[in-house]
């Protein structure tokens, strides 16, 4: 048995959380993921896992053995990039997650532009609105919006996304232009489906934070869909500034009620907290956070 290659496929099971997830990850069989595992317990005499046929979970000394096999492993890989000087060749899977509008508009460019840089890095890139456990899913990078409460993650600050008022032209003529917050509530809206706040509009104002009554007319996920709503004149709605510049440039989106906005969110660049951090990790969030640097 090769220990340590026993070890590292170990430590990305208890990663990935099951052996065909790994499997893929490590571009080997479930069956091979299952016998190196196997192998490392009979070599240790310990239960590292528990397995069901529905889930996979690590031991107490499966958990205490991970901390220190990890540990190990970024210590080799540590000393393999040390020894390899000043090569600036990058290799490896580099798995990517962030929002679906902000990465389409931005941060697909940023990967294939990065992996036409270092070809020989394999990008896998993840666009959804849902929250991901960076270490239970294998994502090296992600793109986070808001603040930041794990303690167990490194973040890099990539900007300030600032959330304005907007609606179409053609709206603001049948329906007439809001200004103040009283008068927004009579207006048709159109509002993210997963708003925290529901049937209510936080703004911040001239005198600080208010919270507007709204009954949103149309709902959707997803930034592009909102857009089109917006520009389709179906009501009037908060839009991420870099994202609707061009609507904004153009006349098929104006802002309304300047003085108020959403409070704006702080983007950042998101990884899991370990003492090495691999050299594709740290290129690929240089490479963002200047790629991003005019948008705001």
């Amino acid at each position: 048995m090769d220990l340590f290659k026993a070890m590292a496929t170990f430590v990305r099971v208890a990663e990935a959380g099951s052996l065909s997830a790994a499997g893929r990850d490590l571009g080997i069989s479930q069956p091979a993921v299952s016998q190196q595992v196997s192998a490392l317990e009979r070599h240790l005499n310990l239960r590292l896992l528990n397995r069901t046929t529905r889930q996979l979970t690590l031991t107490e000394a499966g958990l205490d053995y991970y901390q220190k096999a990890q540990s190990i492993i970024d210590a080799v890989h540590e000393a393999a990039e040390s020894a390899a000087g000043l090569t600036t060749t990058l290799t490896g899977h580099l798995r990517v997650h962030a929002p679906v509008g902000f990465g389409q508009s931005y941060i697909a460019d940023i990967a294939i532009a990065f992996q036409q840089r270092h070809p020989d890095v394999v990008i896998e890139l993840i666009l959804d609105d849902t929250f991901v456990d960076l270490t239970a899913q294998s994502v090296d990078v992600a793109i986070r919006f808001g603040n930041l409460s794990s303690l167990s993650l490194i973040a890099r600050r990539l900007g300030t996304l600032r959330r304005i008022l907007v609606a179409a032209p053609d709206y603001i003529t049948a329906n007439g232009s809001p200004e103040t917050p009283e008068v927004l509530s009579l207006h048709r809206q159109v509002q993210f489906s997963g708003a925290a706040d529901g049937s209510l509009m936080p703004l911040i104002g001239p005198s600080g934070p208010v919270l507007v009554p709204v009954k949103p007319v149309f709902l959707a996920n997803n930034a592009f869909a909102l857009t089109r709503a917006l520009k389709a004149g179906v009501g009037l709605g908060g839009a991420q500034l870099p994202q609707i510049r061009a609507e904004l440039r153009e006349g098929t989106l104006v802002r309304v009620m300047k003085d108020f906005e959403y409070a704006s969110l702080d983007v950042h660049a998101v990884y899991p907290s370990r003492r090495f951090i691999p050299a594709k990790v740290r290129a690929f969030v240089d490479f963002l956070e200047q790629s991003l640097k005019d948008i705001w």
